[in-house]
């Protein structure tokens, strides 16, 4: 039963009355405040502001509104601790304990699965999951003495090009890796000894050398000076001056002292600045990576902490690891082939989380190892990336395999299902669970309450000051608004924070001691629109100004309509309001004394479009059914959408049948009434209107620009429509004949229905 216009009038008035939003219990709240239990005391009736509201340290609690997706998880986490713990029984790291033992196919040892694939739209709370479940994780490791372990890559003697891999658990590769480093320290700090040692006597031996080349040449002065017997004889006889005799002696010192003496210092200074520099230059790569047979840590766990690695937008090199192949990049030349390696983001979340979101992304090479990795548990590092390096030698190199076993969350938009590669979405619908999350929940008193659960969260993140009971009871309405739904609230979170973020800036510019409701009103209403609406509003405001659109009077042959413009890329819409026109014609007055046939067109529309083509059928149909006539055999009829192009939608069908009817019953229309449905087919006298959507944007529109009333479809208003949300006033229609009463007045003193000429 449809109730009258008054009637409906007077139940929104009640609906006007204030609205309890929070309750009047006394609730103790269970929180986690830095690792202990507390409980603290909260007066939902008296509250003043979130200050005060204990924020909890789990980030599972900080998930609102996705309840079925956490039992998803949960589920899943249950089944993948049961896979750990029998792990764990058939100790399956002991084949990797060590180096040198040969290592099991992991593939016969540990089973695929469980993963996550999280589908809905952005800002729902799929990646806050992710991390929340990595610190799950962590607590139940703790409860059920799962370990976590670290990876160390060996240099193999024997075939250098497949370095060696060992894992072992947390905190023990890096004593394992410190023993090492004092075993290459201590034969380092041997072979420097030795080194200088040598380096030391060889220049001492040098300097002698050439000490005692000096010291001859002296005794050959002095003996000239002296001018002794040489040999009996007087040695001025052999030598006519000085010069022949001191080239004499130093010709037969040279290949006795100075020669030996100065390469002797030679090469002790060149063992000195080769040492000094540390080889062929002075580059120091990963790690400070030279000729060295001390294991690398490619996977660090030492911290306890479940790992979480987001891999979002990873290529294969970060994903799945790589060997680094660049001289400039490894530490120069002849770096060993273990201390090239470093493990991928599959390999460092191994008994973690790895989170890739937008999965869709992935590149078919990508998503087939990623499959590999989920089927196999583990993963050989070798070269990887988008050039392959030409033809180096690390092409080459090709670690023993590497353990992968990640629990995968994936996440993305609904349109992943479609994009996402076959063989990957198979496995993950075989080995685990694809969660759909929520776009709203209930608005139940529970529900409201986390509302000011999630307002306290970010007020605390963002280091803002308190929300008052007004500023929260706002964020819940227009969280209801975005819901698009009368008794739900969204869950799309994130364009709430830029409101709580934004009303507080403004708040505080204030030198305010609380964020107030005018602080919210003013974010939403001016500050926190995106660019697509903000375009779409400048588009309409523009246009408007040329629109001949007059809400007041009466008129026959013009009604107005409501429709939304949508932005193709975002789903952004805004509202709009469409002046409709028709002309209608008896074709059997007609001054002719032929006959011809009828016309009906409809000028103002998408052409082709399927919606706004059923809609202009429908409407022959309508009339052909209410007054048994054909509009388009018995009359010429045009309905234009003046001002308009493209129109497209089932929304127009409700105002081109009461643009039909007012010229039909020779009825004006009510210029201050703007109406919108979607017209059906009638059974028996009935005509039904049904839903449509974007009703928020286009009541806000027909407020804009003054009109008195909107006439929609009954199923709308009892879903969706919340009247304090306008100044309008909105009125619920289920048929055609109810919309009649409220756009059509009586009938003109000069009554015209069709406009009819007289047969000369």
């Amino acid at each position: 039963m449809v109730l009258s216009g008054e009637v409906w009038r007077a139940y929104q008035r009640c609906l006007c009355l204030p609205f309890d939003h929070f309750g009047n219990e006394v609730e103790m709240l269970e929180r986690n405040v830095k690792g202990k239990k507390v409980s603290v005391r909260w007066d939902w009736a008296n509250f003043k502001s979130t200050k005060g509201f204990p924020v909890d340290g789990n980030l599972i609690n900080w998930v609102i509104g996705q309840d079925q997706a956490l039992q998803e998880c949960f589920l899943c986490l249950d089944e993948w601790v049961h896979k750990l713990k029998w792990l764990e029984k058939t100790e399956w790291y002991r084949s990797w304990s060590s180096p040198e033992k040969p290592e099991a196919s992991a593939k016969t040892m540990i089973s695929p699965g469980p993963y996550l694939l999280l589908l809905g739209d952005p800002g729902t709370g799929k990646s806050l999951i992710g991390r929340a479940l990595t610190e799950k994780l962590t607590e139940i490791y703790k409860e059920n003495g799962i370990k976590l372990f670290d990876v160390l890559c060996w240099k193999n003697q024997m075939l250098p090009s497949q370095p060696k891999i060992s894992i072992h658990k947390s905190g023990e590769a890096k004593k394992i890796l410190k023993i090492q480093q004092r075993k290459e320290l201590k034969r380092k700090f041997l072979t420097k000894v030795g080194l200088k040692a040598i380096q030391t006597f060889m220049i001492i031996l040098g300097l002698f050398l050439i000490s005692l080349g000096f010291y001859f040449m002296y005794q050959a002065w002095q003996t000239w000076n002296a001018n002794p017997p040489f040999m009996g004889e007087n040695v001025q006889e052999y030598y006519n001056n000085f010069s022949d005799y001191f080239v004499d002696r130093f010709i037969g010192l040279v290949p006795l002292t100075f020669i030996p003496g100065g390469s002797l210092i030679f090469f002790g200074v060149f063992i000195w600045w080769f040492s000094r520099l540390g080889g062929l230059g002075s580059m120091k790569g990963i790690s400070g990576a030279k000729q060295t047979d001390t294991p690398k840590m490619i996977v660090d766990n030492s911290s306890g902490h479940a790992p979480f690695v987001d891999a979002t937008g990873r290529r294969s090199a970060q994903l799945f690891g790589s060997i680094a192949w660049d001289p400039y990049q490894t530490g120069g030349l002849g770096t060993p082939e273990h201390q090239r390696v470093t493990a991928g983001d599959v390999h460092r979340a191994s008994l973690g989380i790895l989170y890739i979101d937008e999965i869709k992304n992935l590149d078919p090479e990508e998503a087939v190892t990623l499959l590999t990795v989920l089927e196999d548990g583990q993963l050989p590092v070798t070269l990887r990336g988008r050039w392959n390096a030409g033809g180096t030698a690390a092409m080459a190199v090709s670690t023993e395999p590497v353990p992968a076993v990640t629990f995968l969350v994936g996440a993305g938009n609904f349109d992943s299902i479609n994009q996402l590669h076959p063989a990957l979405m198979d496995r993950i619908y075989g080995y685990g669970k694809v969660v759909m999350m929520n776009n709203d929940m209930p608005s139940t008193l529970e529900n409201r309450r986390r509302y000011v659960q999630f307002i306290a969260q970010e007020v605390k993140r963002f280091h803002l000051i308190p929300f008052g009971r007004n500023a929260c009871e706002e964020i819940v309405e227009e969280g209801r608004r975005r819901s698009n739904k009368k008794d739900a609230l969204t869950t799309k979170f994130r364009p709430l924070i830029s409101i709580i973020k934004t009303a507080g800036t403004l708040a505080m510019n204030e030198g305010c001691k609380m964020v107030e409701r005018r602080h919210v009103k003013e974010a939403v209403e001016n500050h926190c629109k995106t660019i697509q609406r903000q375009i779409l509003e400048h588009e309409i405001s523009e246009r408007g100004k040329l629109l001949e659109i007059e809400p007041k009077g009466i008129k026959l042959g013009q009604v107005y309509g409501l429709a939304v413009v949508r932005d193709p890329y975002s789903g952004e819409m805004t509202g709009n309001v469409l002046g409709v026109k028709a002309h209608m014609v008896k074709k059997s007055e007609l001054p002719r004394n032929y006959s011809f046939k009828g016309y009906y067109k409809v000028t103002g529309v998408a052409k082709g479009k399927s919606f706004i083509s059923d809609s202009i059928a429908k409407v022959r149909s309508v009339i052909l059914q209410k007054y048994g006539v054909d509009i388009a055999q018995d009359y010429l009829t045009n309905i234009d959408f003046a001002q308009s192009y493209g129109v497209d939608g089932p929304s127009a069908g409700v105002t081109m049948a009461i643009l039909l009817c007012s010229l039909v019953e020779g009825k004006p229309i009510r210029q201050d009434v703007a109406v919108t449905g979607e017209i059906n087919l009638g059974v028996g006298d009935s005509i039904q209107v049904t839903a449509v959507g974007g009703l928020y944007e286009k009541i806000k529109a027909a407020e804009a620009w003054g009109f008195k009333k909107v006439v929609i479809p009954q199923k709308n208003y009892e879903h969706s429509i919340d009247v304090k949300d306008y100044t309008i006033e909105v009125v619920p229609a289920a048929t055609l004949d109810d919309y009649l009463k409220e756009c059509l007045t009586e009938k003109l003193t000069l009554k015209i229905p069709v406009q009819t000429y007289k047969r000369k």
